[in-house]
């Protein structure tokens, strides 16, 4: 639609996603064939339906002023079976708004290779080369690899993903062919703009197992742990923190790569805590590991976006630019039934619950790892202008398991009420605006 303006296309756009058929997602073969599948067998009460124009919502949302940067940010992507297909305007208007967006980050937790036979952990987050073209047209054209399931299949994998998202002309940042690359900045330019976009990427993991061992080889970005022993109490105790000469390192990137770009995104990946259900639901940032996302700022970065925890955190804003302690979950088809057809292996799994007197295949996943929020940020002439958070949900069973959409509008206040109290430590105000919330900027 050449001269159309670009508020008016999305406008028009908008109206098709009310009144739709929403197509269902094929089950896959394995799915069909045991009826304890959690892609057959129904276990958690159905929502009360709901009739709400997502399309004016969205249309709304969507109107811009002239210079309106838009980005959105969303967190853990582990994403093998397509959902660009689908029609419900719930989950076709959630991914118009990334699609619409001018930079849509996500952070991809799975690998996109054709070497099956190169898996290392039980764990199969892999998808065909060819999926790419899934990934872009869901909007994302951003993405954070600096993550504990990257090395998935090894550094062929490794590099056969980094050749998918190029072909893609996805932009990545956190692993690279060496450590040097892994360590340098990703950068796009926008349509429209002058603005040069950079982003940097490290993994935070309680152990040093992913530190590149060889900086000619694959790597991956990472800040290591460090472990003193100090007295409290009169006891002595283990403390844990991240690396002072690792964090020293990333200032030294943000400065380098501050310089070079006009707007810089810093994505943290940080397994500081086991995710052992057994511990309960970890969704507060030690204070310990809150200093690297703050140096991060210090040093120069426009924002910090946390993922990793696979639960919402609060949202700090330092020295007035954001910090997003962890965005949780987005897409999370972690279960591949064709590849893991034995479905008690993932029921019987430390991050699922164990509840008394349930069967093992009742169980399903903590409802916090199935809530998130998509950020979207709007910027002009350098300026941060709004943050709106869009309450998401994601199914946990049945055909669509992993996929996500716009939250109910019970669940969606829900969301944002935990959002203000998670952020409520950090003097952060959330003001609920129907369904969606906005962070009070300074």
């Amino acid at each position: 639609m050449p001269g159309t303006p670009r508020v008016h296309r999305v406008l028009a756009m908008a109206a098709l996603l009310c009144g739709l058929p929403a197509v269902a997602q094929v089950k896959p073969e394995s799915a069909k064939d045991d009826p304890r599948s959690v892609y057959r067998h129904l276990v958690q009460p159905p929502e009360n339906p709901e009739r709400i124009d997502w399309a004016g919502r969205i249309g709304e949302l969507l109107k811009e002023e002239p210079g309106d940067l838009v980005i959105t940010a969303v967190g853990d992507m582990i994403f093998n079976e397509k959902i660009s297909h689908l029609e419900a305007p719930e989950r076709a208007g959630l991914l118009r708004l990334m699609q619409e967006a001018d930079i849509a980050y996500g952070n991809m937790e799975f690998s996109l290779n054709d070497r099956p036979d190169l898996q290392r952990p039980f764990y199969n987050f892999r998808a065909p080369r060819d999926f790419r073209w899934e990934l872009a047209r869901t909007g994302i054209n951003l993405v954070s690899l600096a993550n504990n399931h990257a090395l998935d299949f090894g550094p062929e994998g490794l590099k056969e993903c980094l050749k998918a998202l190029d072909h893609s002309n996805i932009t990545y940042a956190g692993a690279g062919a060496t450590l040097a690359e892994a360590r340098s900045p990703g950068t796009l330019e926008l349509a429209g703009f002058k603005t040069r976009v950079a982003l940097l990427s490290y993994m935070r993991y309680w152990t040093a197992k992913y530190r590149s061992k060889d900086a000619s080889a694959p790597s991956l970005a990472t800040i290591d742990p460090a472990v003193i022993l100090a007295v409290r109490d009169g006891k002595v105790e283990k403390v844990e923190g991240p690396l002072e000469s690792d964090v020293k390192a990333m200032e030294d990137d943000i400065v380098l790569a501050r310089r070079r770009n006009d707007l810089l995104l810093v994505s943290l990946h940080n397994h500081d805590v086991t995710h052992h259900r057994a511990y309960g639901i970890q969704d507060t940032t030690p204070p310990n590991e809150q200093i690297m996302f703050r140096r991060a700022i210090e040093a120069g970065a426009d924002m910090v976006i946390g993922t990793g925890p696979h639960v919402l955190r609060g949202i700090e804003l330092h020295q007035g630019r954001p910090i997003f302690y962890s965005l949780g979950d987005f897409i999370y088809q972690y279960r591949t039934p064709e590849r893991i057809p034995a479905d008690v292996i993932h029921q019987r799994d430390i991050e699922m619950p164990r509840p008394a007197n349930v069967s093992v295949f009742d169980r399903r996943e903590s409802r916090e790892v199935l809530e998130s929020v998509m950020v979207r940020m709007t910027m002009n002439q350098g300026k941060l202008k709004r943050i709106q958070l869009l309450p998401v949900t994601i199914d946990d069973e049945g055909p669509l398991y992993g996929v996500p959409r716009l939250a109910s509008t019970k669940r969606g206040g829900e969301i944002i009420a935990l959002m203000q109290k998670l952020s409520a430590p950090y003097g952060t105000k959330i003001l609920s605006k129907g369904w969606y919330a906005e962070v009070q900027l300074p």
